[in-house]
């Protein structure tokens, strides 16, 4: 059974780099953004993301859509707002309510942790308004897939009867 959550995302400023490509490379994609991050001088202040629109199903394996990033503390260059360095996107991403879960284990199964909050959404009178994020919290050094944890977000607003 998956445990799922309503949560409210604060605003932060992210650096990212968007690709079509193979989800099999995520983690050198992220190695790349953590790099980048610190070849520009930035500090990154969170755990890095993937955050897709597109169904995985819908595309060839080596032809998703997604952007890969991390948090940053601030994203000035020379004293003004940098929009991008080379590849290296940079957004402030406004405060907003998700519905997450954390995932155990490989990507194998995700579709049925995604599912499972889509349909939490349904029931629950939310309307989903952005693309799926995964959270990549790090694993122990050695430590077997199994282990890996995964925070998945979807953005809803919740349409159902007013709350306290």
């Amino acid at each position: 059974m998956v445990e799922i959550v309503e949560k409210r995302i604060p605003e932060q400023k992210v650096a990212y780099v968007p690709h079509t490509d193979s989800f099999s490379k995520l983690p050198e994609f992220i190695k790349e953004v953590g790099d980048l991050i610190a070849e520009n001088n930035f500090k990154a202040v969170g755990y890095p993301y993937g955050s897709y629109e597109n169904d995985l199903e819908e595309r060839a394996e080596n032809n998703q859509m997604f952007e890969v990033g991390m948090p940053i503390d601030n994203f000035y260059n020379d004293g003004k707002p940098a929009g991008r360095i080379g590849k290296l996107g940079l957004k402030e991403v406004t405060s907003h309510t998700v519905l997450a879960a954390r995932h155990k284990g490989t990507h194998k199964n995700f579709n049925e942790t995604i599912k499972a909050i889509v349909d939490y959404a349904i029931k629950n009178q939310y309307d989903i308004v952005g693309p799926i994020t995964e959270i990549y919290f790090p694993a122990e050094e050695g430590s077997p897939v199994e282990e890996n944890m995964t925070e998945i977000q979807i953005p809803v607003i919740y349409m159902g009867p007013k709350r306290d």
